[in-house]
This record gives structure tokens, sequence and C-alpha cells, in this order.
């Protein structure tokens, strides 16, 4: 087994995901939203298949670029694939599914409370980033409920809140490519499917939901691996942050395409700040675990630098011979990774589970050693 390539099996003595009731709240609440946008959206798409077919084709690659780019983020291993969609799924039929009718309700009482012309103004900056921002963290929770390994900290909430709002970004783009079209007359379906990608995505993806929920993500994830007073402040903080950028995104203020970078550099430094920050503690976690490992006689010298590499952990296994040799490595670095990241915390944690890895160490390392041609392990 690669450990780059992590599949979404439940850690030693968990629960399989199928058997998890969130598990199943997480399909039912996309199926719902999805549903929804479906319904929605299926006039306009039939309407103008052009445009839309153009539409998807554009974004589709951006969303692959996206996933990409955001699970390789993480500075030692790269994200589960099955968590990464998860949340991607979440952010893009659940979430954007269940906004439209939200939004549409919370508009409808801001026109009769304070006015059609002040929710015109400024609806969209007060509806969206309550209901949204809500909406996308609930699937970084809904995640870790369903999958509680899955969030150990800042980091991994940041990661999984970037993809479930990039999932609700590709969404919304494909929402926005229909309204150009409209908005452009609906005579020139492709014109409008490339002006609205110009804007959205080259011009505008850099500081967008991604960003937003990223911030929120990691304060959740604070809670979720430490749940304490004052990591429950950093999550309600992280959280009222998010929806500040999004009010601040969609008010009526410093509008047009020469305000376009003025006004996205605060979310995007937002998301790149709490970023480096999340990344910092991990890394600092990693490097003490690996030395107490190390000291303790779980580790090997130099195993620590190795393991902290994706290079070096590629490099090494490519030195040793394929087949038997070759499993039992990837599956010795994959679980000495769990074990450093065991010490994260996070939900269901069990102080049991360090030890039952360390022997688990043991024994791979022995095994491998016994090979025919045992390989050269740092």
């Amino acid at each position: 087994m690669d450990d780059e390539s992590q599949t979404t099996r439940p850690a030693r003595g968990g629960v399989p995901l199928t058997r998890r009731p969130a598990f199943w709240l997480w399909a039912a609440v996309c199926l719902i939203g999805g549903w929804i946008a479906i319904t929605g959206l299926d006039a306009a798409v039939r309407a103008f298949p052009a445009g839309a077919v153009a539409g998807a084709a554009l974004l589709t690659p951006t969303l692959m670029i996206g996933v990409w780019a955001l699970r390789r983020l993480h500075p030692v291993r790269t994200r589960p694939i099955g968590y990464s969609l998860v949340a991607v799924a979440w952010g893009a039929f659940a979430a954007f599914g269940l906004a439209l009718p939200a939004n549409a309700a919370f508009q409808a009482v801001l026109s009769k409370t304070a006015g059609p012309g002040f929710n015109s103004e400024w609806g969209a900056a007060i509806a969206a980033p309550v209901n949204e921002e809500t909406l996308k963290l609930l699937g970084v929770l809904t995640l870790a409920l369903m999958a509680p390994t899955s969030i150990r900290g800042p980091l991994d909430g940041w990661g999984y809140g970037a993809l479930t709002g990039l999932g609700f970004q590709i969404a919304e783009n494909f929402l926005y490519v229909l309204n150009t079209i409209v908005l452009t007359g609906a005579t020139q379906d492709l014109h409008a499917a490339f002006f609205s990608f110009g804007g959205r995505v080259i011009g505008g993806a850099w500081w967008s939901h991604w960003a937003m929920t990223a911030v929120a993500g990691a304060g959740l994830g604070c809670l979720l691996g430490r749940a304490t007073r004052t990591t429950a402040v950093l999550a309600a903080g992280a959280f009222v942050l998010a929806m500040a950028l999004h009010a601040w995104w969609d008010a009526p203020i410093l509008v047009g395409l020469g305000m376009l970078v003025l006004k996205g550099l605060p979310i995007l430094l937002a998301a790149v700040v709490t970023y480096r920050l999340a990344r910092r503690r991990y890394l600092t976690h990693f490097r003490r675990t690996a030395y107490a490992e190390t000291v303790r006689g779980v580790f090997v010298p130099g195993e620590g630098h190795v393991l902290a590499h994706r290079k070096w952990r590629r490099k090494e296994r490519w030195d040793v011979p394929a087949g038997e040799p070759r499993r039992l490595l990837a599956r010795l670095r994959a679980t000495e990774l769990e074990l450093i990241e065991d010490g994260l915390g996070g939900l269901e944690h069990d102080p049991r589970t360090a030890d039952l890895l360390r022997d688990d160490v043991r024994d791979l390392r022995r095994h491998l050693n016994s090979c025919p041609s045992p390989p050269r392990v740092a």
C-alpha cells in the first residue's frame, strides 16, 4: 500500500463509514441539495444547452486542478481522495442546493422588513454569509462525524474547509454562467460562458468560497482536535471572520474590475495566514513526536526526516525491491505517519491507539528486515 494513496478505511478499531449515521446524513443531504439545484437550473440548462455545456467544460478541469492543488497543500502527505471528494460533494450539492431557497427566504424577509431597495443593494451581503458559510461548515463537521480521524486539527479543518468551499464555488460559477447568458440577452451563449468564466474563475477564484470556508474550517479543526474553552473561542472567531470576509466580498463597495484585486486580497491574505499558522503548528507537533518516538526506540535515527518529506519517501520506495518488501515499507511509513498524527487528538480519540500503532511499527520493521534481501531503511 502506498502511503501517499491513503484510503478512507477506518483507523484501528474504527467503524466503517457506511455504518455511521453521519454517512447517511451526508448522502441524504447531498441528494436533497442536488435535487433542489437541478430543479432550479433545469429550465435554464434546457433553454441554453450550448452555454451550459461550455460552462461545464470550462469548470470541470478547474475543479480537478483545484482538488489536486488543495490535496497537495498538506505539507507531509496528500489528503485522501475519498475524504476530499466527500467534502467537495457536500459543497457542490448539499450546501449549494440548500443555499438557493435559504437565501431567497432570507432576502424575502429583508425585503419586507427593510424595503426592496435595501434588499436589492445589501441583501446578498447579509443573507449569503450567514446561510452559505453555515451550510459549508456543516459539511466539514459532517465529514468529522463520518470519519473522526480525518480532522485532527486546524490544518485538516483548513484543507477540508477549502475543498468544501471549492465544490460550492464551482456549482455557483455554473449558476453564474447561466445568469450571464440571460443578462447578455440570451443571444451569445458561448461568449457569455467564456465571459463568466473569465470573471468568476480567472479573475475571482483566488479569493472565493474556498478561502472563506478554509478559515472557518481551521477554527473548527482546532475545536475538533482539542475541545477546550480556548479552541471554542477560536472556532467561533474563525466562523465570524469567514462570514465577515464573505459579507465584505458581496457588499456593494469597491465595485468594478479595477477594484477586484483590492477587494479580494484581504480574503486571500486571511486564508494564507491561517494556513501558515496551521501548517507551523502541525509541523511543530510532527517534529516533536518523531523525536520522542526515536528516543523511545520506535523510530530509528533519521527516520523522522524521511517521514516529513514526500520526495524522500518516494525515492526510498524505488530503492527497495518490488513486491513484498516495497509493500511492507509503504505500510511501515503509513503506520508511522498515523502514529505521529494520532497525537493531534480528534473526535473519538483513544489513548490506547498509540501503543497499538507502536506495536504495528515494530512488527512491520521486523517483517521488513526478515525479507530475503532486506532494504536499507533510514
